[in-house]
């Protein structure tokens, strides 16, 4: 009686095909890490021009603010803490007007209205590495890129990485007023 199952040769021709197909495979893993990183950079960079144009268009201070340790980050806007509460007023004159003392008005940072202004978080696995500012390197906490008024920034480089330790950069040019994104290996 003869047994069924497979020959030696048809198990060695099975490995070979995997180790064929893993041989063709494997590499471009890291290639599709490498383009995911860049996009998820690109994505960040849009965002800093979205903000540099409207501080150019509106008037108003913009800043990405960004918490490096969680690897999030977020679009604001200079706004007058005092205008909620002007903006509830009702000008037609059928409502009583509060008598109370306004509250003090201050301008600070605030989340743009809408999409923009809501908490964003770098896509997994990557993470940023650090900045680099006039102020020092940063690698830890929170940090932002400030546009004034008139779009112009200081000289800054956020870095992404991923763990196998490719890194990308968004240098934050202030002389030709854009930015740039270029492979830091």
């Amino acid at each position: 009686m003869r047994r069924r199952g497979f020959t030696l040769i048809e198990i060695l021709a099975v490995v070979f095909i995997l180790a064929l197909v893993a041989a063709l495979v494997v590499p471009n893993l890291d290639g599709m890490r490498e383009r995911a990183l860049r996009a998820e950079a690109e994505r960040i960079g849009a965002q800093l021009e979205l903000l540099r144009q409207r501080a150019i268009v509106t008037g108003v201070p913009h800043r990405l603010w960004m918490q490096l340790d969680e690897a999030e980050y977020r679009l604001e806007w200079q706004h007058d803490a005092g205008d909620a509460a002007s903006a509830a007023l009702d000008l037609t004159g059928n409502s009583a007007l509060p008598l109370e003392a306004p509250r003090a008005s201050g301008i600070e940072y605030v989340p743009i209205p809408g999409n923009f202004g809501r908490l964003q978080i770098v896509q997994h696995p990557f993470f940023f590495q650090g900045l680099e500012t006039p102020d020092g390197w940063i690698t830890r906490g929170e940090a932002s890129i400030e546009f004034e008024r008139d779009g112009t920034a200081a000289f800054t480089e956020v870095y992404l990485e991923d763990p196998s330790g490719h890194r990308v950069a968004l240098d934050v040019r202030p002389l030709d007023e854009r930015v740039r994104l270029r492979d830091d290996l």
